[in-house]
């Protein structure tokens, strides 16, 4: 098992993308890629318990689900008339083509290559014509896969090269079906996105020149530029690009890509991309001395959402480049952590050989410091027989160089000797010269000058590849600094734009709330200003109503009370006529009997009784009611008025002529004029003056 981890890492992402299919090539897609009812149904009595088998981790019960596909009957001939017991043959094609992923991903993930090999070749023996005519490029591919960890190389390459004819071939065909203006689209983008990165992918494993895998990286991209189509493995197969770019030292070749893989991303089934993007450019940035950028890029890897158990190991991984990068910085301490960190990843995904790879690197971070020299040389023998042949340059080197510094030069040089031949194997260059540098000291060292000078010459080029590799980093750093700088003067300028106008427009929005306060509060003050009019108009219309029947009211009560006093009056002139009458009769009964009875006597108790003090009283209350105010002035003006002069300005007020006021009042004419007489001395009035119209005004004043 631990030999097959790195290949594990390197199809991390054709599992995740075949058990998470995109949804981008509706981005090509017409009218007529509507799905039909025959391809739903069929979708789900096959691929539907699949998926739901592996949800539960059973992949091996899925197989059979997923072999059905092939045996669902389906059009060769996409011209021919459809059928409704068939499915088209580009419905047939997505299902096969789905089919094949799932299958191809299942037994990495079981990692039982040899039962995977055998269930992809007995298909293939098959000679099912739909697949031999429509995916067969699909299967290749994946049985190449399968051939990649069994290290069967070499047939694994040949069948890449034979899918990789089957996709020119179809590019021939469309070319020769396209319109006139030289334009051709693959029938389904999608999958010939992700077998042509798969292709890639497994070159990348199989293949030591990376020529075979540039090109289907590449197809990748034209599939991209002609369709549009960025889903799948096309930020993946862009950060592999680049990663062969690296290797390349065409490093502003890579670092371009990187960054476009990491920006244009459209969804989460190809995160991975992005990561494998973070770590290529981790690397670049490294090689550049361009630390802080390369913190930065692997802080996006060991700082992604753990949403798939298997990115542990990616994550582990970068927290290993990122304890490289914190010890060329001369920080062993947080290079240690960084470690531990990625021990932590390794111990959940129970992937013992990376952990064994930590344990390495722990102790060569160890070795520099004094005090732990003697523990690192303790777990460097540990696991001398232990190591995978591929990590073995970087063991030798680290083992070599901790007995350099032990002073047990002896033991160091074939170890470094090893280190040398096995780092330029593996293009290593840097850690070749280094660990050449070591073995040349310890030549000397030991004196053994015969060796030291048969070496020179190799030690010699290796600086001097070294020295030119070096001056090409120096310039493409140069490079990337001043485009970076470039870029973030541009982004400043551009933040500063973004700002300005995010500015205007706050303040606009500002003026424009303000405005709308404004124009509300307007008609709201409006509204209610309308309203408090109208309540007031009603008020005042209510008020002169209520005003008006007072009014009414008032006059009708004073209308009354006025003829109450005028019936009073009345009353008392019809029973002054009558006692007139009496007393006529009295005088004449007199006069014919002078000595019968004392007639003055009675004729004056008869005045006396004319207007009687109860009915003055009830008269005094009747004029009161309509005139309330009238006696209150009278008496404020003088004080002096008697209870008959009272009344008599009560008759003076109504309007009495002497006559009336004679018979009211039950005396005679010439006592009415000497009683008016006597109160216009007492209100002081002048000779001359109308003492009834005074008396009124001072009654009637306001």
């Amino acid at each position: 098992m631990k030999r097959h981890i790195f290949l594990f890492l390197l199809l991390l992402p054709l599992l995740l993308a075949a058990c998470h299919p995109t949804g981008n090539s509706s981005q090509t897609s017409t009218a007529a890629d509507t799905p039909s009812p025959r391809y739903l149904a069929d979708s789900l009595r096959t691929l539907g318990p699949a998926h739901q088998l592996c949800d539960e981790n059973r992949e091996r019960d899925a197989t059979p689900y997923l072999d059905s596909v092939f045996l669902l009957p389906a059009r060769l001939d996409p011209a021919a008339p459809p059928h409704p017991d068939s499915l088209t043959t580009r419905e047939a094609r997505q299902l096969c083509n789905r089919a094949l992923r799932e299958l191809m991903a299942n037994y990495n993930i079981l990692m039982d290559y040899e039962a995977g090999l055998r269930h992809l070749d007995s298909l293939q023996r098959l000679r099912l014509p739909f697949i031999e005519r429509y995916c067969l490029r699909g299967l290749l591919t994946a049985k190449a896969q399968m051939l990649m960890p069994l290290d069967r190389h070499n047939e694994a390459i040949e069948l890449l090269n034979r899918a990789m004819q089957l996709a020119e071939a179809e590019d021939s065909i469309a070319r020769s079906s396209s319109g006139t203006d030289g334009k051709y689209f693959p029938e389904s983008p999608e999958y010939d996105n992700y077998w042509s990165g798969a292709a890639g992918i497994t070159y990348m494993g199989v293949d030591t020149v990376s020529t075979r895998a540039k090109e289907a990286f590449l197809r990748v991209i034209d599939i991209a530029r002609r369709t549009g189509f960025r889903g799948g493995l096309y930020s993946h197969s862009v950060a592999r690009l680049a990663d062969i770019y690296l290797r390349e030292g065409k490093y502003e070749q890579s670092i371009a890509l990187c960054r476009e893989a990491i920006d244009t991303t459209p969804d989460r089934a190809d995160e991975q991309g992005r990561l494998v993007a973070a770590e290529n450019l981790t690397e670049a940035y490294r090689q550049l001395g361009l630390y802080e950028d390369a913190l930065r890029y692997c802080a996006l890897v060991t700082d992604a959402p753990d949403d798939y158990q298997v990115l542990n190991n990616l994550r582990g991984y970068s927290y290993i480049n990122r304890a490289a990068i914190l010890g060329e910085m001369q920080r062993t301490d947080e290079a240690l952590l960084a470690l531990t960190r990625a021990d932590s990843c390794f111990q959940v995904t129970d992937n013992d050989y990376c952990r064994m790879q930590i344990a390495l690197e722990r102790a060569h971070l160890l070795s520099t410091l004094p005090d732990s020299l003697a523990g690192s040389l303790r777990t460097f023998a540990a696991y001398e027989s232990q190591v995978p042949p591929h990590f073995q340059a970087s063991y030798h080197y680290y083992y070599g160089s901790a007995l350099v510094r032990a002073g047990q030069y002896a033991r160091a040089v074939p170890l470094l000797q090893q280190a040398v031949t096995q780092s330029e194997n593996t293009s290593q260059r840097l850690m070749a010269h280094e660990a050449a540098r070591l073995l040349v000291d310890c030549y000397r060292r030991l004196g053994q000058y015969d060796r030291l000078a048969r070496f020179l010459p190799h030690y010699q080029a290796l600086t001097d590849s070294v020295a030119s590799d070096s001056k090409i980093r120096q310039l493409a750093s140069a490079n990337i600094r001043f485009e970076t700088e470039k870029k973030e003067q541009q982004n400043r300028a551009l933040t500063a734009e973004v700002a300005l106008k995010d500015s205007r427009l706050h303040t606009t929005l500002l003026v424009g709330a303000l405005c709308l306060l404004l124009l509300a509060a307007v008609i709201v003050w409006g509204v209610m200003r309308h309203r408090a009019l109208s309540l007031r108009h009603r008020l005042n219309l209510q008020e002169k109503a209520s005003a008006e029947k007072e009014r009414q009211a008032a006059e009708a009560l004073l209308h009354e009370k006025e003829s109450q006093l005028h019936r009073l009056i009345e009353s008392r002139q019809r029973l002054h006529d009558r006692n007139r009458a009496l007393l006529r009769q009295l005088s004449d009964i007199q006069a014919a009997h002078p000595n019968t009875c004392d007639l003055e006597g009675f004729m004056e108790s008869l005045q006396q009784s004319l207007f009687s003090k109860e009915d003055a009283e009830v008269f005094r209350r009747n004029f009161s009611a309509v005139y309330p105010m009238a006696l209150t002035r009278l008496r404020t003006h003088c004080p002096d008025l008697t209870y008959s002069d009272e009344l008599f300005c009560i008759l003076a007020m109504l309007k009495q002529n002497n006559e009336e006021m004679a018979h009211t009042l039950g005396i005679s004419k010439p006592s009415v004029s000497k009683m008016r007489y006597r109160i216009r001395l007492k209100l002081e009035l002048p000779e001359g003056t109308d003492v009834d119209a005074e008396i009124k005004k001072i009654m009637e004043a306001h």
